[in-house]
């Protein structure tokens, strides 16, 4: 149901993050003017490390602020600050964080150090944008770091071509292809081969895509799906199979005059008694997560299709995945973490009062939240940090269902006008994307990578596909095929690669269209 861009790292990934920027540092460490090691320094950094890798990064912080303070010229001094910097973000102490690197960046200003770490306070501040124009003022920081670190004075330096891959990044979020892919272009072709070619690659061929240069960006995918172990990370090669997969179901198959639906079965196909699930929702990375009332169950089915986490969890509605990829549900009493123990509780800007009955929810671009509630003629948003706000009650709308795409824009599902309303990533409506004055119970919305709109009619009992521009281009249902055809279709949700998830409470498992 509610697919989202990663744009900030978990908290569990944070410390995965530490331990890459720590090794970055450490390849950069040669190149440094500073003065030579103290072997005390050098005592320090090995101890922080061990308890890093040790799982005491509390003890590892203590240790490398200690080497920051004692040895602040030492060659070793700014690869520590960024490890404290990096730690610090980890624990979410952003301000302590851009402290240390703004102290880095004045003290080591031409260390190639100084670069990773105007680099990370890009990224601080492309975490914390709430705004387009904040998205902006962080691209413009990070291409700083290939103007400031050029190819002649640092010849080798995997900050610039992060940068420009960052660079283009934001500019597919602001909708600027071509412009995204000049930047992935120049991390490609400028930059010295290293595994983190992959990242530009991919995001080279979503950049193609959104311009309809099909068989270039096919062609990249292809070379990236394939590529050695030791040219790309397996991250960037997983994205290509996902994305090429994707492709193929949406462009290739009807160009050939296939249907965009070959098959239809049950999913998972063992390991999981369902009784009648109401909710799914569908991450880019394959995994499935399934919510059925009535048992209670809440569980994640992993790619390869066997059960990972699940809980006993009670009045819940629609599931999603949040944009680090961590899933939620949205909940009688507000947004429920299954496996974190934590509930999200939200103020009803109508009333004042604790909102209740939530359905469905999507987080927006900027870390902020789209809540859809029973009774409420409004969608509602909530801005990270801020008191909510009604958007679109003047059209007196009945929202069923809401999700996001990859450019962070918000699709509601308005069962009352027949209609799926597009908002862009500020929170402003943008027109209709897909409608039909033949729905009859319009119900559940998603959409996929290529901007693919999919709409569940529960009435109907069939699911509808719409191009990105909002032309009808299929419709499966209630005969599914396989043997099955849906009774009571209550939600769907659409994965990296293309595959639809219906659930259907009349159904004991998923229905798998493909």
């Amino acid at each position: 149901m509610k697919r989202l861009i990663p744009h900030r790292p978990a908290p569990r990934a944070a410390w995965t993050l530490a331990t890459a920027w720590a090794a970055i540092a450490w390849m950069v460490l040669l190149a440094s003017p500073l003065a030579a090691q103290d072997p005390a320094a050098a005592r320090l950094l090995r101890e922080s490390e061990r308890l890093l890798q040790g799982g005491n990064p509390e003890a590892a912080l203590e240790e490398l602020e200690l080497l920051v303070q004692q040895f602040p010229n030492d060659q070793l001094a700014p690869a520590a600050m960024l490890r404290v910097a990096e730690l610090q973000r980890a624990k979410g102490a952003q301000d302590k964080a851009t402290a240390v690197l703004d102290r880095l960046i004045e003290n080591h200003g031409r260390s190639s150090e100084a670069a990773l770490a105007m680099l990370q306070k890009a990224e601080l501040t492309l975490g914390q944008a709430s705004t387009t124009t904040q998205l902006q003022d962080a691209r413009t920081a990070v291409r700083r770091v290939p103007l400031l670190f050029g190819r002649d004075a640092y010849p080798i330096l995997e900050a610039r071509r992060r940068a420009r891959t960052v660079s283009g990044e934001i500019c597919l979020l602001l909708g600027e292809a071509p412009d995204a892919a000049a930047d992935f272009v120049a991390a490609i072709e400028d930059e010295p081969p290293s595994p983190a070619i992959g990242r530009a690659q991919l995001g080279l061929a979503r950049a193609w895509l959104m311009i309809d240069e099909r068989a270039a960006a096919t062609e990249v995918l292809e070379r990236l799906k394939n590529a050695d172990d030791t040219l790309t990370d397996p991250v960037s090669r997983q994205g290509a199979a996902d994305l090429l997969s994707l492709v193929h179901r949406r462009y290739l198959r009807p160009a050939s005059g296939q249907d965009h639906w070959l098959s239809t079965s049950r999913y998972p196909a063992s390991g999981l008694a369902l009784r009648e699930p109401a909710g799914v929702a569908a991450a880019e990375d394959g995994r499935v997560l399934v919510v059925d009332p009535r048992l209670p169950l809440a569980a994640i089915i992993l790619p390869d299709g066997s059960v990972g986490d699940r809980s006993n969890l009670r009045d819940t509605e629609r599931p999603g995945f949040d944009a680090q990829g961590n899933p939620f549900i949205a909940s009688e009493n507000g947004i429920l973490v299954p496996w974190g123990g934590r509930i999200r509780n939200l103020t009803d800007p109508r009333r004042g009062s604790p909102l209740k009955n939530l359905i469905a929810a999507a987080h927006g671009a900027f870390g902020d939240l789209y809540v859809v509630a029973r009774g409420a003629k409004s969608l509602l948003h909530f801005p990270a940090g801020a008191g909510g706000r009604e958007l679109l009650a003047d059209r007196r709308p009945e929202f069923v269902d809401v999700a996001r795409d990859r450019q962070g824009r918000i699709y509601a599902l308005d069962e009352r006008g027949r209609s799926v309303l597009r908002l862009n990533r500020d929170g402003a409506l943008e027109g209709s994307a897909a409608g039909s004055a033949a729905w009859k119970k319009p119900a559940a919305v998603d959409v996929d990578a290529l901007g693919f709109i999919y709409v569940l009619d529960r009435s109907l009992r069939r699911v509808e596909l719409y191009s990105p521009g909002g032309q009808l281009l299929a419709a499966k249902g209630p005969n599914m095929g396989g043997g099955i055809e849906l009774r009571s279709p209550e939600d769907l949700a659409v994965d990296g690669r293309g595959r639809v998830f219906i659930a259907d409470s009349k159904l004991p498992f998923l229905v798998m269209l493909d």
